[in-house]
């Protein structure tokens, strides 16, 4: 098999590069850093992009680092998020590929308490989320030429990457810095901050992987681990594996959501996960032996 994974230096795509790679198979990349990637300024995919003849699925990871920069990056959000997607989902269609992976965001769905489901209630207010879903609905127009499966990620975590809940966490952590609990407006007992399904990266692979070989009818689905943690049960797990002391502090402040996956449909293609207290231990060990190298 024969696979194109837009975004491949990124921190899913290093992973499933080397993952695809030791399962022996054919595997190559386009990234942003290279000239017919995705051109860092504007956004755009490279006029000097091609799709190998042969490829039979496409992963499409690249997203835009300037999410939190809008509107003034709304452009390049876009770009990225939807027209770049769009441009090579119709040459993979031209291509003859039989399948193509888009990596969406839980972060699509109206703020809630409750899980979410594939079905639940969208959120067109929010940069972000409105360039994943227009590439959702967009792509969903390509499924009579291929299989497309929109993934819809929430919390992925593990070694190597950096500027996310987790690795912030770990960094405050073992600084020792304050940790900020927001209270729960239905809940008042609920002291315990934000709760969120994570999900580390193997699992992911194994589940990208499972989606790229196998027929799953399935077009949308929640990508999370099993396991729906507390902000103060992820920070205390850290602080035993560092070994520091944690300073947690419960604010006057409501906090407007959870993030918590409905993973029914997953479970129908993947049911085993790797616990939290593993994937954060293999986490900060890999993390740690970096610092100390």
């Amino acid at each position: 098999m024969k696979i194109l994974i837009i975004g491949y230096k990124g921190f899913i795509g290093k992973h499933l590069f080397n993952h695809l790679k030791l399962l022996e198979l054919e595997v190559y990349g386009v990234s942003s850093a290279e000239e017919n990637g995705i051109d860092p300024k504007t956004g755009m995919l490279s006029d000097t992009f091609s799709i190998s003849p042969g490829t039979d699925a496409v992963v499409y990871l690249a997203q835009s680092p300037h999410y939190r920069q809008v509107p003034d990056q709304a452009s390049h959000l876009l770009n990225v998020n939807v027209v770049s997607a769009v441009k090579v989902a119709d040459m993979a269609r031209k291509a003859k590929v039989k399948r193509f992976i888009y990596t969406s965001t839980g972060n699509v769905y109206q703020p809630s308490f409750q899980p979410l489901t594939e079905t639940s209630p969208l959120n067109r207010n929010n940069w972000y989320s409105l360039s994943k879903i227009h590439a959702e609905e967009a792509l969903a127009l390509f499924s009579n030429d291929m299989d497309i499966t929109i993934a819809r990620l929430f919390g992925v975590y593990g070694p190597s990457q950096t500027d996310k809940l987790i690795p912030n966490l770990i960094e405050k952590v073992h600084k020792e810095k304050n940790i900020f609990l927001a209270r729960n407006p239905h809940d008042l007992d609920d002291l315990d901050g934000l709760k969120i399904s994570l999900l580390y990266i193997d699992d992911l692979l194994k589940i990208l992987t499972n989606i790229l070989l196998y027929h799953h009818p399935i077009n949308c689905v929640n990508l999370a681990g099993n396991e729906v943690l507390t902000l103060r049960q992820i920070v205390e797990t850290i602080g035993s594996f560092l070994h520091k002391s944690v300073n947690l502090e419960v604010i006057e402040e409501y906090r407007k959501f959870d993030l918590i996956a409905d993973i029914h449909l997953l479970n129908t293609i993947n049911t085993k996960f790797t616990p939290f207290s593993i994937g954060i231990e293999k986490t900060i060990a890999e993390n740690l032996n970096t610092v100390n190298h």
